[in-house]
């Protein structure tokens, strides 16, 4: 098998992983019959904003999404829809959403967001047969916590490129971050958002420090800088990758 077909995620490799905790979960029995009512509600709920999505035809199982760092600011997080949010409805799924109470990386406030986001579900809908999350990159943070502090709540989980090491993983991309930064003289830390950094990044970054096989001098320095924080023999090209993607 080449290596492009081993590492290109795909939506049916996804589907599929989730299907399967589905199919797992699909025999529980329901501990209150859910309500009939059915349909789309957003809001703000214990200070976050929420989606909730119930099917006409509701098999009593229920999906939770937590999504990813959103940056620092104030304010609170955004509310995004689970990108599996019409394969679950196609199927009888109900889903709901949480953009947090807050921006920022407070996975330990996130999880009672998560949890709060449940309560105000079974307050209209009824209780659940089962509640699996779906967490992506520091949702999988809030996700893998959520299910060792709270196991009499969630029944499953599905995580993608989930911060699942914890503090350990964002400390080592605050120090590549930093060194970059120190480096190439770019204030990289101070970008208000995503689109900022990325602009800092492919502007005067890549001026500063260059490219593989015509790195200034600079760019040397923080090629051997990136080696010994990964441990390896990896250039900075191909660690850049991972920390910025």
């Amino acid at each position: 098998m080449s290596r492009r077909r081993r590492t290109r995620p795909t939506a049916r490799a996804r589907l599929a992983a989730v299907a399967l905790a589905l199919a797992l979960l699909a025999g529980r029995p329901a501990a209150i019959a859910p309500a009939t009512a059915v349909g789309f509600l957003e809001g703000t709920h214990k200070g976050a904003d929420f989606l909730i999505g119930v099917p006409a035809r509701w098999n009593g199982g229920l999906v939770l999404f937590a999504h990813g760092y959103e940056g620092e600011g104030d304010g609170r997080g955004s509310a995004r829809a689970s990108p599996l949010s019409s394969h679950l409805e196609a199927r009888g799924y109900a889903r709901a959403a949480s953009g947090y109470r807050s921006r920022g990386y407070r996975p330990d406030w996130f999880l009672a967001d998560m949890l709060a986001l449940r309560a105000r579900f079974i307050a209209q809908f009824g209780v659940p047969r089962w509640t699996i999350l779906h967490g992506q990159s520091m949702g999988g943070h809030v996700t893998i916590a959520s299910l060792e502090l709270h196991p009499e709540v969630y029944q499953g989980a599905l995580i993608e490129c989930g911060i699942v090491d914890g503090v350990g993983l964002v400390d080592w991309l605050y120090a590549y971050t930093a060194a970059a930064e120190y480096l190439s003289g770019v204030r990289l830390l101070d970008a208000p958002d995503r689109q900022a950094f990325s602009a800092l990044v492919n502007g005067p970054w890549l001026g500063a420090l260059g490219t593989p096989g015509s790195y200034t001098e600079r760019g040397r320095r923080f090629d051997s800088v990136v080696k010994h924080l990964m441990a390896s023999c990896r250039s900075a090209s191909r660690a850049c990758g991972s920390a910025t993607s």
